[in-house]
């Protein structure tokens, strides 16, 4: 079995990194010209890339798939505080060694369904998790938390920089047909709250621009602006309420 490798994307975060108190062996990709300052903080942890390979978070995780020392490649969001299960009808907190022993076991799951992505649940609230459906093969595995068995030949669309991760998991169910998903398991993050990453690029028309281009891409019946919200439907093209279906049994 290939080596698990983690990468933690990082830009102009040094010393923010929160991620890496959870996964504490991982290295963080960075900008050559940000180098220096990151590897004061987290001295042996770096891994600079050329500027031109940064300064879009596809373009990173495009480089990351690339250039990774392993075909079991983990890519995670730098602002992750903790990662967590449901069992017993409580909330656990994965201890580091516990994560990646549990990282190792799902490599192996997806590898053995044929999927080449897998990933956890976005939501944490409980209500999010059936314990009946421990697993999923059609459910949304986005960017946040991304597990590639590489190489699966598809990569992140720079010119979706915003919706990126659900293009790129439709680009999965399209070629394989599936994805692996662990329902109990969730992260808590700081989206879009910490200074730094994709924040400053997050306007509404930029929002707007990736959702439309999604629609023109896979279509209204597979991505519809409007969405859910608290299981009522959103009215009017809000780009921040989309909703997926994918056209396959089961989903």
């Amino acid at each position: 079995m290939p080596d698990v490798y983690v990468a933690i994307g990082s830009y102009k975060r040094a010393g923010r990194v929160t991620t890496l108190k959870i996964v504490p062996d991982a290295d963080l990709w960075v900008p050559e010209s940000q180098a220096a300052e990151y590897e004061e903080h987290y001295p042996g942890r770096v891994r600079p890339i050329p500027d031109e390979r940064d300064g879009n978070v596809c373009r990173k995780r495009n480089a990351i798939l690339d250039l990774a020392p392993s075909e079991w490649v983990l890519i995670l969001d730098d602002d992750i505080r903790r990662i967590c299960y449901w069992e017993g009808g409580r909330r656990h907190q994965f201890s580091p060694d516990h994560f990646m022993a549990f990282v190792r076991d799902s490599f192996e799951q997806a590898a053995a369904v044929g999927a080449r992505l897998w990933g956890v649940n976005q939501n944490q609230d409980p209500m999010a998790y059936a314990t009946q459906r421990p697993f999923a093969l059609l459910a949304p595995v986005l960017g946040p938390f991304a597990g590639h068995l590489m190489d699966h030949g598809l990569r992140y669309d720079e010119g979706m920089f915003l919706k990126e991760d659900y293009d790129h998991w439709l680009q999965h169910i399209e070629r394989y047909r599936r994805t692996w998903r662990v329902n109990k398991v969730h992260y808590i993050h700081d989206h879009g709250t910490l200074p730094g990453g994709v924040v400053g690029m997050r306007t509404l028309a930029a929002e707007k621009a990736c959702a439309e281009r999604m629609v023109r891409r896979w279509g209204s019946s597979v991505y519809r602006l409007g969405g859910t919200t608290g299981g009522r439907a959103c009215k009017g093209n809000n780009p921040l309420n989309s909703l997926v279906r994918v056209p396959i049994p089961g989903m």
